[in-house]
């Protein structure tokens, strides 16, 4: 379960409550301020999309976890793809595939 607290922080989780309030246990009523988010499943992006999480929205009266699918940008495709373009520009320069395994191996 996730909460946000009376400072409007989130996530906060169960802990972060029981640090405020010791005796607090799952199913007792929230402490004044503390307001339960209900979870949303998480999206699965396409190809070139990012999906992270946002500030929760309130969806028929109940604050609900919100995801947000956004486009990458060409800075993060570069950054995901680079592994895979290194490795076919070491091979078109005349490496083997195992000398790139070894060169990989031996960078780490």
């Amino acid at each position: 379960m996730i909460y946000i607290n009376p400072q409007g922080e989130y996530p906060r989780h169960i802990g972060d409550i029981q640090l405020e309030h010791p005796n607090f246990q799952e199913g007792d009523a929230l402490p004044e301020g503390w307001v339960k988010v209900e979870e949303a499943e998480r999206p699965t992006p396409g190809e070139n999309q990012i999906a992270y999480e946002g500030q929760p929205e309130e969806v028929d009266g109940v604050m609900t976890q919100n995801w947000i699918v956004r486009d990458m940008t060409q800075k993060e495709i570069d950054r995901r793809d680079a592994p895979k373009r290194a490795k076919e520009k070491l091979i078109a320069l005349g490496l083997t595939e195992a000398e790139v395994e070894a060169l990989v191996r031996g960078l780490r």
